[in-house]
């Protein structure tokens, strides 16, 4: 008789056990006796905290398949986790600073390869200029009448040594 009953009850899945119980459950931040809803609350408050950064900060998108990767492991019923469709796609910087940067790289070695004791000199004139552009903006300048004397006093800095 109980073989008919071990036959037709259906055995709950095994649960694993050992490191990688233990690894999932301290990234969890459970204990390793928690039950399926005490998981589920901890996956969702984590996964909801890494979420939010995971678009822009790479060790926030880490941490969110780490908490992904525990689910899974702590509830074998589920094997795909909720939010593991809906990651972030992480952000770039925008084309134009990456283009700026290397047109400023490109324009300071042109320098460098035709004076090359006035780099440090430009250099130093770009900063002062930069830091007087943003104390007229700071004091109350006209934005478009500062960034025109900027660009102004900036090309008279960098014309001369780039001709020559």
């Amino acid at each position: 008789m109980q073989a008919k009953r071990a036959a037709t009850t259906t055995p709950k899945p095994a649960r694993p056990r050992g490191k990688k119980r233990a690894e999932a459950c301290r990234i969890l931040q459970v204990a390793p006796t928690a039950d399926d809803d005490l998981i589920t609350q901890a996956y969702w408050h984590l996964a909801r905290k890494h979420w939010a950064n995971a678009g822009f900060d790479p060790e926030a998108r880490k941490r969110l398949e780490e908490v992904n990767k525990a689910y899974v492991v702590l509830n074998p019923n589920q094997p795909v986790p909720p939010l593991s469709r809906e990651l972030p796609l992480p952000r770039e910087e925008p084309p134009l600073v990456r283009e700026f940067a290397v047109w400023l790289g490109h324009v300071v070695e042109q320098t460098q390869a035709r004076w090359r004791g006035r780099v440090p000199e430009i250099t130093a004139l770009s900063v002062v200029i930069a830091i007087l552009a943003f104390v007229a903006l700071s004091a109350g300048a006209s934005i478009l009448w500062t960034l025109v004397v900027t660009v102004a006093a900036l090309v008279t800095i960098w014309a001369p040594w780039r001709r020559l």
